[in-house]
């Protein structure tokens, strides 16, 4: 009788001590999973971005990065078919624009390409170009003579600002834009002549140019802006 006793207490103890070893298991396995799962929680992106300048966007920019080569006297870049200037690195006084690279056709001078390129004195846009980008010619002080091809449709902001030697610009037909301060300190300017008659003005500078003459198609929306300035010559 006693050892039936005794059986039974043991086979209870043994059951007592299993459930506990489960229990404990069953414990440490649901921390384990609480600790994955704080693991494997997803990371938030940030909601803003800064770059090395500390420029701060509400989203990463987008980077263009260009493969620019080198042709003699210009550096320059091939997209989409169409070649663009991006930098004049040549020391002549006469600059002659090529009007194609690698048989490609040049169609931009791009931004700041001739920036504060004070040798250079006259420049020969090639007929293929229909874009002269911002600030391209900025602060080429020296700068006398340069032409806009008939096929230019826009020249964008501060192109030939502080090209203080400029006198005479011709604006073809086709120019159907020109942003603003384009002429801004152009003070050497005497002479802009506008074929396009509906071109507006976008404060390109010339009220501060003196003794500047606008010359346009009477009744024409350049002949209205210009009279107001009194600056106004019909064609």
């Amino acid at each position: 009788m006693r050892k039936m006793v005794l059986l039974s207490a043991v086979l209870a103890l043994t059951a007592f001590f299993s459930g506990c070893a489960e229990t404990g298991d069953a414990s440490s396995s649901a921390q384990e999973q609480t600790s994955s799962a704080a693991v494997e929680e997803p990371v938030t992106e940030p909601d803003t971005f800064i770059d090395e300048d500390g420029n701060v966007y509400s989203e990463k920019p987008t980077v263009h990065v260009r493969d620019v080569k080198e042709l003699t006297d210009f550096e320059y870049v091939i997209e989409d078919g169409k070649a663009k200037i991006t930098k004049y690195v040549g020391s002549e006084q006469a600059v002659i624009i090529p009007d194609s690279v690698e048989d490609v056709p040049v169609t931009e001078i791009s931004y700041y390409a001739f920036e504060a390129n004070y040798d250079v004195v006259s420049v020969q846009i090639p007929e293929s170009v229909t874009l002269i980008g911002e600030g391209a010619f900025m602060d080429c002080a020296s700068l006398e003579e340069v032409n806009i091809p008939e096929a230019v449709t826009g020249i964008d902001r501060g192109a030939f600002v502080g090209c203080a030697s400029l006198k005479s610009v011709t604006l073809p037909m086709n120019v159907g834009y020109v942003r603003e301060e384009v002429f801004t300190a152009c003070e050497g300017m005497t002479e802009l002549k506008i074929l396009n008659p509906g071109l507006k003005y976008e404060n390109w500078g010339l009220e501060e140019l003196p003794d500047l003459t606008v010359y346009a198609p009477a009744d024409s929306e350049a002949a209205k802006w210009a009279d107001a300035m009194g600056k106004f010559m019909p064609i």
